[in-house]
């Protein structure tokens, strides 16, 4: 049986084909080389084109099988079943049955010569957690985005059932308000990059604690109120400020929010959507949930996963497998991975506080560099932050994150959780508030074992990891990505598998 788990629409498209024996995974913008990809342009149909007949629409829509078709050599033609996570109402189709749950069988508005199954946004943000938690013990899913069907702003699951949502327009979204938020700032970046942005601006500013002891009273039934600039306005006050208030009044609202349906700290609980991106809620929330789990494509990019998952459970499939998962990009791996010679030599030239690029096996799932493509440096050097932003064209408030050895951390295996850092001991990626994002590289042996060499040569435990791309970017795919960056910036040198490029060859 051959399926495929698919979420189109306009940004983050990505595709879970499984031919019958193995499981492959494709994020477009990693293909494309477009961050943000999406396989059909909803802002062409939103703006200029609300009156395009029902045939232009589905002409428009089915340019998702040019993917499969150079990818994987196939068409619909050759598919037992498609799960889809869509959007129709842009493309002017049938919006009937938006408020359905889990799934609508029989989808015929979606172009395909194959059954289509359109599967409910949040249920496949739940699903999707299949690869790091046993889903047959029914835990407790909570997603929080900026929306899913039919305005949904959050959606809570217990024993595989949904038993309460929040609406956009009468509670308000935690995704889309920290968005609009953004827009008292000038960030030059993607809308979807602003929410993580703003994660670092916010530390800047102060708590105001009369405008606390207002917004007290809101609750993640009212977070439309809680973010209204109104509550703020009269006098010239600091904007960081206003934000870093309400930042840290949400961290309680999630806390009594997963308070609510969890019956013991000890329950395991999936939590998914893109506000589970956010590294302080979720130090937050882990700090008091030990099982709570997030995966790495907790974004939308993790919904093909979830749909494919819908699949696997309706036809009654063994277990799908990711192979070496996280690091399952459908992307260009080079042919060998770096002999101990390599890493050891790659060792001595960050001892050497030289900027290197790290490109092995396979891309990371989600937005995280978790080893594979990355940009490493000494933590050490206080000018390193600013040498590494050169490279990354990004504002200088923003945090970089680290992967790290040290027994002290507590594991974050896919960079999505703030540690407070006990001292300065690596203050290139020491936040304003004293805090780093951190990775724990036990999913990755090679990183891991560059660290350890890395220890033994300079003493430090501990390397800056950013992924291997530039502001605006996606992630280098292939050599001739990684190459282009490399020449085209100071960064000294590049691991491509086993082979070591320096700026002075």
């Amino acid at each position: 049986m051959k399926l495929l788990g698919l979420r189109v629409c306009e940004h983050d498209s990505n595709f879970s084909y499984f031919d019958g024996e193995q499981l492959h995974y494709l994020k477009t913008e990693r293909k494309y080389k477009i961050k943000h990809h999406g396989v059909v342009d909803v802002l062409k149909f939103t703006a200029n084109n609300r009156n395009l007949a029902h045939q232009e629409c589905q002409q428009a829509l089915s340019n998702w099988e040019n993917v499969i078709k150079d990818q994987w050599g196939i068409t619909s033609k050759d598919l037992d079943e498609i799960a889809i996570v869509f959007d129709p109402w842009p493309y002017n189709l049938n919006t009937r049955n938006e408020e359905f749950f889990p799934a609508i069988e029989n989808y015929s508005d979606f172009p395909a010569d194959c059954k289509v199954t359109r599967v409910n946004h949040h249920y496949a943000h739940y699903l999707s957690c299949w690869p790091d938690i046993d889903m047959t013990k029914n835990p407790l899913g909570i997603i929080i985005d900026g929306f899913g069907d039919f305005g949904t702003a959050w959606t809570v699951f217990k024993n595989n059932k949904l038993i309460e949502k929040g609406s956009v327009s009468s509670h308000g979204s935690l995704g889309q308000e920290m968005n609009r938020a953004s827009t008292f700032f000038d960030f030059k970046c993607h809308s979807l990059d602003r929410p993580g942005i703003l994660m670092a601006l916010q530390s800047y500013g102060k708590m105001h604690k009369e405008f606390y002891d207002f917004i007290k009273q809101f609750d993640i039934y009212s977070i439309n109120k809680l973010f209204n600039p109104i509550f703020w306005s009269g006098e010239i006050r600091d904007n960081k400020d206003w934000i870093h208030t309400i930042h840290h009044h949400v961290t309680n609202i999630l806390l009594n929010f997963f308070t609510k349906y969890s019956s013991s700290p000890s329950d395991q609980i999936c939590y998914a959507g893109g506000v589970a991106l956010n590294v302080v809620w979720n130090a937050a929330l882990k700090k008091k949930f030990k099982n709570l789990y997030i995966p790495p494509h907790t974004n939308d990019e993790g919904l093909s996963l979830g749909a494919i998952e819908y699949l696997r459970r309706k036809h009654n499939l063994r277990k799908f497998i990711l192979p070496n998962y996280p690091f399952c990009q459908s992307d260009e791996a080079p042919p060998t991975g770096p002999s101990s010679v390599t890493i050891s030599k790659v060792a001595e030239l960050l001892k050497e506080q030289k900027i290197i690029g790290w490109y092995q096996g396979n891309g990371e799932l989600g937005p995280r560099a978790l080893g594979n493509r990355s940009i490493l440096a000494d933590p050490r050097d206080n000018n390193m932050r600013d040498k590494v932003n050169e490279i990354k064209k990004r504002q200088f408030y923003r945090p970089f994150g680290c992967s790290t050895i040290n027994p002290n951390f507590i594991e974050s295996p896919y960079m999505l959780l703030a540690e407070p850092l006990r001292d300065n001991k690596y203050p290139a990626v020491s936040h304003v508030d004293q805090t780093c994002r951190h990775h724990t590289p036990n999913n990755n042996p090679l990183l891991k074992k560059l660290l350890i060499n890395f220890k033994n040569q300079s003493g430090c435990d501990t390397l800056l990891n950013t992924s291997l791309n530039i502001n605006g970017k996606p992630l280098a795919s292939g050599l001739d990505d990684a190459l282009e960056l490399f020449k085209g910036c100071s960064m000294d040198g590049l691991v491509y598998g086993d082979n070591l490029y320096l700026k002075d060859d």
